[in-house]
């Protein structure tokens, strides 16, 4: 079996079927639309309200995330793979614009993030957040968006990243948290004074 017949292969069992039930199908749209929200959501609150270990790992998760997407959408246009929709496979049920599908951006961002805090002092929640990850993977092929593999390329990606990019944090986060902070209690700095902000 060659790796696109695995892919749509996969893709096939994972697709929503003809009798998926409203609750499955609501569900899913949650979690691949609406979840993105909630945990931007979290990380403004935590930012606002954590101290300085809490703001220098969402820095390192913002950073780390910023540059996988940059990668992505390199390799996105220099090798295009059609979305399942545009070639007339499986069940298609949110709306998603006929871009590139690999690798997803949305698996991208969950498994940057839940990577950055994988490889730190937070593993406990690196783990929950790569499960959080893989659900969010699952939702967007039973969807009818992505393909499997785009969900595996997204995730190996956010790996090496962090893993090979942990050593350049490590080197520059002590010069890079001054510079944000200064531009956080600049900006924040009337909140901060009445206790509102950390």
């Amino acid at each position: 079996m060659s790796l696109t017949e695995l892919n749509l292969s996969l893709f096939e069992w994972i697709n929503a079927s003809n009798h998926a039930s409203d609750w499955m199908i609501n569900f899913a749209i949650f979690i691949a639309n609406d979840l993105f929200y909630i945990m931007i959501m979290f990380f403004a609150f935590f930012w606002l309200r954590g101290n300085f270990q809490v703001k220098k790992q969402i820095i390192k998760a913002f950073i780390f995330t910023c540059v996988a997407l940059s990668i992505s959408q390199i390799i996105s246009h220099s090798f295009y793979h059609p979305r399942p929709f545009m070639m007339d496979v499986g069940r298609t049920l949110i709306y998603h614009s006929p871009n590139g599908s690999f690798p997803s951006d949305h698996m991208l961002i969950f498994s940057s993030i839940a990577f950055s805090y994988f490889f730190s002092a937070k593993r406990s929640i690196g783990v929950i957040l790569i499960a959080i990850a893989w659900l969010v993977a699952w939702s967007r092929v039973y969807l009818g968006v992505h393909f499997p593999l785009d969900m595996l390329g997204a995730f190996f990606l956010a790996f090496i990243l962090n893993y090979f990019g942990l050593a350049l944090w490590n080197q520059y986060k002590m010069m890079i948290m001054p510079f944000v902070l200064k531009i956080h209690h600049s900006l924040f700095k009337p909140l901060i004074e009445k206790g509102y902000v950390k």
